[in-house]
């Protein structure tokens, strides 16, 4: 007697074979969602301007960030730099606060110190950080005259080791907000700055290099299309953050109302791409506008938008100052950029797995 044997169409065996290949996949990777808010500091709450850096000796990601004193009416001054860590991105330890020549390592400064810019070299992390002495309400709620400050450390100390290198210029400006990143073996450092010779002049942008972190250049540039309000509508802009990503170069802004966004094939030929970040949030502590940050690019070339939002302010005709403590508080969230168009996207309300 002829048995006959049933056999599995070909195409259905591929098609189950393919199912489980992907479940295995995914049994083997395992999905982590990144938290909303991913940190806010635990004395004030007022976690501000956060800086993501790679630490390759302790095999951690640290974010410095401007530790604000959201429940002191004298908020945004003597404020130290705090520190958090990471090694998925997803839990964070708080570290405590920098140490800068064995002092303001603690939640009330001895100084005023704001907006941390750090760049790796070798074993050794470098800061610029803005640098005021007012402590007090004395000469304003934003205190006076800022200078860009340089610190440098070991990387097996990334906390206490802090120690002054030099001033980045000398006290006919004032300045704020650095950015610093590499370029093939040249660091480039950028910083807001404005002659102290009237209440009339503008921030515009200083830049200077160097090979070894003693020697500096100043790099004079035409900007293009950054600070020209008659291109991007905006009047003011701080915070200027530069990285690469996708074989460009993307500078953001914070003009106060979102993130203002740049591009160059070079570094000196910047071309306005408009805004992100512009519509608040619905996650947790998301619900106001995107400030002041900072962007991590994996070794998978996915690049992640670190920054912070002062969740319960009212943006509009009444000033910061004039509004409850509580509207200061401030927490640290990420989201994932996205290229389309050849323009930067970014939706805050979309879950960041990490795998």
């Amino acid at each position: 007697m002829e048995i006959k044997k049933n056999y599995m169409p070909l195409e259905l065996y591929k098609t189950i074979l393919t199912f489980f290949v992907v479940l295995t996949m995914g049994c083997s990777q395992k999905q982590l969602i990144v938290n909303k808010p991913i940190f806010t500091d635990p004395n004030y709450g007022g976690s501000c301007d956060p800086e993501i850096v790679y630490n390759s000796v302790k095999q951690k990601y640290y974010i410095y960030y401007t530790a604000r004193r959201s429940d002191k009416e004298n908020t945004f001054l003597q404020t130290p730099i705090g520190v958090a860590s990471s090694k998925n991105l997803i839990d964070w330890d708080f570290e405590g606060y920098c140490s800068f020549d064995g002092k303001h390592n603690n939640k009330d400064a001895s100084a005023t110190f704001w907006a941390p810019a750090i760049i790796s070299e070798k074993d050794s992390l470098h800061m610029f950080v803005t640098y005021k002495s007012d402590t007090l309400i004395t000469r304003g709620n934003w205190g006076g005259p800022g200078f860009i400050v340089h610190y440098s450390t070991a990387k097996s100390d990334p906390i206490n080791g802090w120690k002054k290198t030099t001033v980045m210029h000398d006290s006919t400006f004032t300045t704020l907000d650095a950015s610093v990143y590499w370029v093939d073996d040249i660091a480039h450092l950028w910083f807001m700055s404005r002659p102290l010779n009237g209440k009339k002049a503008r921030y515009t942008l200083a830049h200077k290099t160097t090979k070894n972190f003693k020697n500096w250049t100043a790099i004079e540039q035409d900007l293009g299309e950054v600070y020209n309000k008659e291109i991007t509508g905006i009047t003011y802009e701080e915070a200027p953050y530069i990285f690469q990503w996708k074989k460009q170069f993307w500078l953001i802004t914070d003009p106060h109302k979102c993130f203002a966004v740049y591009n160059s094939k070079d570094a000196t030929n910047w071309k306005f791409k408009g805004y992100i970040l512009k519509e608040p949030g619905t996650g947790k502590m998301d619900t106001a506008r995107g400030r002041h940050g900072s962007v991590l690019v994996d070794e998978n070339d996915r690049a992640f938008l670190f920054y912070h939002v002062e969740y319960n302010r009212e943006y509009g005709k009444v000033s910061i100052i004039k509004q409850p403590l509580k509207n200061r508080k401030s927490a640290l969230q990420m989201v994932e950029l996205k290229l389309e168009n050849e323009n930067i996207v970014a939706d805050r309300d979309s879950e960041v797995v990490m795998y």
